[in-house]
């Protein structure tokens, strides 16, 4: 007891030092690149998106197993501050609440472009949501799509889908330079969407340099599909768990927040919400850091992109 007693100043010591560091790598870049947000709803392709705009070296926030729950929840309740200060830090945005933010996203930052990302057909994309649905209940799903259970409301979810695409559409209807749609079921061909809104980088050539998608050698990404979510028993079950404890905590924690909990309980939420933010930032900032000059070595962006990317390098990492 007297040794255990003795460690606790070294490790509160160690923690407050870890944190210290986590909020001097955490800060908002000095410099980032016009906004992409990509806004199709679930399973339309959001993560392989997310994936392909990282690979061009864009520093991207995607599904966050806490910090977007909390995001999602906020949103839900009319405060857009933690969303909006989410933007300081990041340069590419997917998955849930973003897509339905954007209107205020694209009177926000003029200069941001957006993707909706869509499926081949509603019952591709209908067939793949009842698959992601069914692995597990999450309430926040109704706010999305009138329900958070397909099976019996497959009207209801497909309506939601319609009205979020016939609403994206209309809104960038005058705004084409802003705007691209992506069908991630086309595969490479996405590269041509992608790229007519992201910077991606040129290709020089004896005679002429382009912006084009054959920058690329690597396929477009791939991500989070049916197959990922198969890793054995043991695995699949711990991922279970996990987010059944996840969701319960998350429920727990929304509800004395939002309505009307014990002011310390929520004080102490808030600023365990404000730490795991802190983290996750500076963790994603340490990724970014080492991702970028592993792509100058060939780590699956063609040497082609090389210039482009030491040049970017330069400017966002240093």
């Amino acid at each position: 007891m007297r040794f255990a007693a003795s460690l606790l100043p070294l490790l509160i010591t160690i923690l407050a030092a870890v944190l210290l560091a986590a909020r001097q790598v955490a800060q908002p870049p000095t410099s980032l690149r016009p906004k992409v947000f990509v806004i199709g709803l679930s399973k339309t392709g959001t993560s392989s998106i997310g994936d392909a705009l990282a690979l061009v070296g864009y520093k991207r926030l995607g599904w966050k197993d806490i910090r977007s729950r909390h995001l999602v929840h906020t949103w839900a309740n009319g405060d857009f501050a933690a969303l909006v200060d989410q933007t300081r830090y990041y340069d590419a945005f997917e998955d849930l609440p973003w897509p339905y933010m954007y209107r205020h996203l694209a009177e926000l930052y003029p200069d941001a472009k957006f993707i909706l990302s869509l499926r081949r057909d509603e019952q591709t994309w209908l067939r793949s949501m009842r698959r992601h649905v069914g692995r597990g209940s999450w309430q926040p799903y109704s706010y999305f799509y009138g329900t958070a259970e397909v099976d019996g409301n497959e009207a209801v979810v497909l309506q939601s889908y319609r009205n979020h695409t016939a609403n994206v559409r209309h809104y960038f209807q005058h705004q084409p330079h802003r705007y691209a749609e992506l069908v991630i079921d086309d595969g490479d061909a996405n590269w041509n969407a992608l790229c007519s809104v992201a910077e991606c980088p040129p290709i020089t050539t004896t005679t002429t340099t382009t912006n084009s998608s054959s920058v690329l050698s690597v396929p477009f990404p791939k991500s989070n599909t049916a197959a990922h979510w198969q890793n054995g028993a043991i695995l699949d079950n711990l991922h279970f768990l996990w987010g059944w404890t996840i969701t319960r905590i998350e429920e727990l924690s929304a509800s004395s927040y939002y309505m009307g909990g014990w002011s310390p309980v929520n004080r102490f939420l808030a600023l365990s919400w404000d730490l795991v933010s802190m983290v996750e930032q500076a963790c994603s900032e340490l990724y970014f850091r080492a991702t970028v000059p592993m792509a100058l070595e060939g780590g699956g962006v063609d040497y082609r992109m090389r210039g482009w990317a030491e040049e970017s390098s330069s400017i966002r990492v240093s």
